[in-house]
């Protein structure tokens, strides 16, 4: 089960050229969201529920946002919270990155996350993610342009 770039459209009021959905994607491409798993299978509503952990672009070694998510079998989207101020609006740049991301992976190969495992599984994948931003001194880095010959 995929989520639509058309049903992202829908359900948020929002295309492709909108703010919240190209940051969503700056967030994706950035590999931001650092765990992604289902809370529950499949039940009565055929709904799916499932909850995601973006980093802070501002604040990147603090706790990342928490994204919880509730989608239909056929990938319709029934609600998404996010735990930023802007989040409760629905409509921040976790939620639509969590959602984007959502286009790129099976949901149905999402693996079951317990209660305990939410707490604390995002810790491991956020530390991989932030060794890709190693703090140099400012001796390191270049600021002349390169002459062409």
């Amino acid at each position: 089960m995929y989520i639509s770039e058309r049903e992202i459209c829908r359900w948020g009021e929002t295309n492709p050229s909108k703010r919240n959905y190209i940051e969503g994607k700056k967030i994706v491409s950035a590999g931001h969201i650092v765990k992604c798993g289902k809370l529950s299978e499949i039940n009565n509503n055929d709904e799916v529920r499932f909850v995601a952990f973006c980093m802070q672009t501002s604040h990147l070694n603090n706790k990342p946002r928490e994204i919880n998510c509730s989608v239909s079998c056929d990938g319709q989207i029934f609600s998404m919270v996010c735990t930023c101020k802007a989040g409760l609006g629905k409509k921040c740049k976790h939620i639509f990155g969590t959602l984007l991301y959502c286009t790129l992976i099976d949901l149905n190969t999402l693996p079951m996350l317990s209660c305990s495992d939410v707490k604390c599984s995002w810790k491991k994948d956020h530390t991989r993610v932030l060794e890709t931003y190693i703090l140099r001194p400012l001796q390191e880095h270049s600021f002349r342009k390169k002459k062409e010959n």
